[in-house]
Order: C-alpha cells, then structure tokens, then sequence
C-alpha cells in the first residue's frame, strides 16, 4: 500500500484516485520517465505540498495509477458474474462487458504494459497479484461450466489465462484491427471464440 499523511481513507481514496487521473493525462503525452511531479501536481489540480500528503515519490503513482486500472477490471467481473447463476450466460455477459471495458481504457490498458517493467518490485509483485486474482476468477467460472457440462475444457487453469491475455487484444492490436473493424464487431468475434473453444453449443 502507498503510505499516505492523512487518516481519513475515504479522503485518501478520493485524492488518490485525482491524482491518477492527472497523472495519466500527463503520462500518456509525455511518457512516465519524462514526467515530473511537479506537471502531475499541476494536472491533478493538487498543490505539490498537499501531494505529497497522498504519496512519497513517483512511484507511489505508477503503482496507484495500475492499481486504478485493476480494480475497474476485477469490479466489471465480479458485477458481471454475480448478475446471472448460468456459467454460460456468466461467462458470455462477463466477456463482452471485460472486452467493452478494454475498449474504453484501451489507452490505460497500453500504458500497463508498456510501464510494469518500472514499478517498484514490491508494487509489481502486489499488481502480479491482482491479476493473478482475476485469472483465478475466469478460472473458477470455467470449472464451474465444466462440473455442470456445459463447458468442456481439459485445462482451466491455461484456458482461463488464454482468455485473460484474449482480453487485452483491443488495447495492444486496435491499431490494426479497429480501422477495419467496428469494436461491437471485434467484441462479438472474440465472445465467439471463447465460447467455441470450450464447446459451448
């Protein structure tokens, strides 16, 4: 967790998330090594003294800038499972709301990849984590498909990271995909595959 001066944690969370967003503004455009904290305190609308209440160094805002990411992907799962009882319907209704999420942060999403490699190795280990967790998710729904026979699938565990890396599709190959396709038309391919690749009539 990124130490932070004040006691107040929805008051953290709130200035936390600000600051994320300023951030990214200025990381998109300039690069992460290129920014200051000086530019993200003056993009966040936060004066660097009162920055440095919510974070002690850049780092603390690349860490929280994937933290902010993670948590919308895990939360748009767990929305998505927790509507229906089906695994079909769950999976079906999880991937297209996951694949329209990826559209909508599809240059958040690129800025990951691109950045993990600079995070601290206690952050990167704790962003490991969270994804581990969300694979773990896909995972246990895939399983839950295959005991009730809807699903076929030897594996789960590689099935589920396939789907996983299936996901990021739009963010890292939209620049050769979008142009000659419309996102609802990429969304329903890869619902599509996923489904066949576990026999789902």
């Amino acid at each position: 967790m990124v130490k932070s001066k004040i006691k107040d944690p929805q008051l953290i969370l709130k200035r936390q998330r600000q600051i994320c967003q300023g951030a990214l503004k200025v990381f998109r455009s300039k690069g992460y090594h290129a920014t200051s904290i000086r530019e993200i305190s003056k993009a966040c609308h936060i004066s660097l003294g009162s920055l440095y209440d919510y974070i002690e160094k850049k780092e603390d805002i690349l860490f929280l800038v994937h933290k902010e990411i993670l948590d919308q992907i895990y939360d748009c799962l767990n929305e998505n499972i927790n509507k229906f009882n089906d695994p079909v319907e769950q999976l079906t209704n999880t991937l297209k709301a996951l694949f329209y999420l990826s559209c909508r942060l599809k240059e958040e999403i690129l800025f990951v990849y691109t950045e993990s490699k600079s995070l601290e190795k206690k952050y990167l280990y704790e962003v490991l984590g969270k994804e581990a967790e969300f694979v773990n998710e896909l995972e246990t729904l895939i399983k839950k498909g295959v005991k009730t026979g809807q699903f076929i699938c030897p594996n789960p565990e590689v099935f589920s990271n396939i789907v996983a890396f299936i996901w990021s599709i739009i963010p890292l190959r939209g620049w050769n995909l979008v142009p000659k396709n419309s996102e609802e038309e990429i969304i329903e391919i890869l619902t599509s595959l996923v489904l066949k690749g576990l026999d789902v009539k």
